[in-house]
């Protein structure tokens, strides 16, 4: 079953008849005033709406009716909800970020804050070609704090972000960050990270010219292939051919390339992997490792429950699936929004 988090619901029942739309009020957790204008939107796409002046909304959920939605506001921790209905009216509480508010340290050292950034920029936005062509427009809207070899970053208000290779604007609501750099044993360097947040995007497409359209379009086909997106909907398609006893194919419908290879080290069929499948999802199960090829790019899969939830259009829950290697890798500066299709 997937998870609440971060999320108090109170459900009351009303009727409506074929209805895919997500209705609700928000409220301020500690006062239990309503919020006026807080974003109610499904995270990784376009879709959105606001809350009105008495924290009412209403949200067509018609094209991802099965995907989590998150209410986020400035000075708010987001909250997501994975489960929910037509058929009720929710009550929805923020919890505003007094505390980090209360933990926050500025730098007095302009330089201190400088390196800062570099790192949160590097951890946050990756270190790709894509993540080297973004640009962050609000980076005076960010804190740190570093304290025990642990770099925290804060924002109250949304990190706007502007990705000029895939032509993107990206309004992410930070939640948690944090990297951790220490010394091992054997003198080894041990890194850690961690990121939580939900975004929005804005295609920017319709603002270039014909020859930027093109290319822009071009690096959003060489992010797509090989991404965990791509993984994941190669894996409910399930096109896929046995390779051996530990390992099989997965390939497209679309280009020639799209081929991914899985493997593990125990006996492994795709039937094996996908134990239920219904018209928009699938259910991932834990075989332990799981190793993934596209062409020269190596990456793992770890499952942290029995079996893990996927949609068809990519989505997958990045606390109950984790990668390594090369997927790991792509940060914010390689997302494409669940709208993009392959042409």
């Amino acid at each position: 079953m997937r998870k609440i988090t971060f999320i108090i619901v109170v459900v009351s029942t009303f009727s409506v008849a074929n209805c895919q739309t997500f209705k609700g009020t928000v409220y301020d957790r500690a006062t239990d005033s309503t919020l006026s204008y807080a974003i109610i939107y499904i995270s990784g796409t376009s879709i959105g709406t606001y809350s009105d002046v008495n924290g009412n909304f209403i949200l067509d959920i018609s094209k991802y009716s099965s995907m989590p939605i998150t209410i986020s506001m400035i000075g708010y921790y987001s909250a997501t909800l994975s489960e929910h209905s037509s058929n009720h009216t929710y009550d929805i509480y923020l919890y505003p970020k007094v505390k980090e508010l209360n933990e926050v340290v500025v730098s007095a050292k302009k330089g201190r804050w400088e390196t800062y950034l570099r790192l949160f920029k590097r951890e946050f936005l990756g270190e790709t070609e894509n993540a080297h062509d973004c640009d962050i427009l609000n980076i005076n809207d960010i804190r740190f704090s570093y304290k025990s070899d642990t770099l925290r970053a804060f924002a109250l208000k949304p990190i706007l972000i502007h990705n000029r290779a895939l032509g993107y604007n990206i309004t992410y609501y930070l939640d948690k960050f944090y990297y951790i750099r220490r010394i091992g044993k054997n003198e080894s360097l041990i890194e850690t990270f961690h990121l939580l947040g939900n975004y929005l995007f804005k295609d920017d497409l319709l603002t270039l010219n014909e020859s930027e359209k093109k290319k822009v379009e071009k690096r959003r086909i060489r992010t797509y292939l090989g991404s965990r997106m791509h993984f994941f909907r190669l894996l409910y398609l399930g096109n896929d051919k046995q390779a051996g006893k530990y390992n099989f194919w997965l390939s497209g419908n679309t280009i020639k390339s799209e081929l991914f290879s899985i493997g593990a080290k125990t006996p492994i069929n795709y039937g094996s992997v996908v134990i239920s499948k219904d018209s928009t999802s699938g259910y991932l199960k834990n075989v332990g490792q799981i190793d993934v090829i596209f062409g020269i790019k190596y990456s793992f899969l770890h499952l942290r429950v029995d079996s893990a939830y996927f949609e068809k259009n990519g989505y997958y829950d990045p606390i109950e699936i984790v990668f390594s290697g090369d997927m790991a890798r792509k940060r914010i500066g390689d997302l494409l929004p669940f709208e993009y299709l392959l042409k």
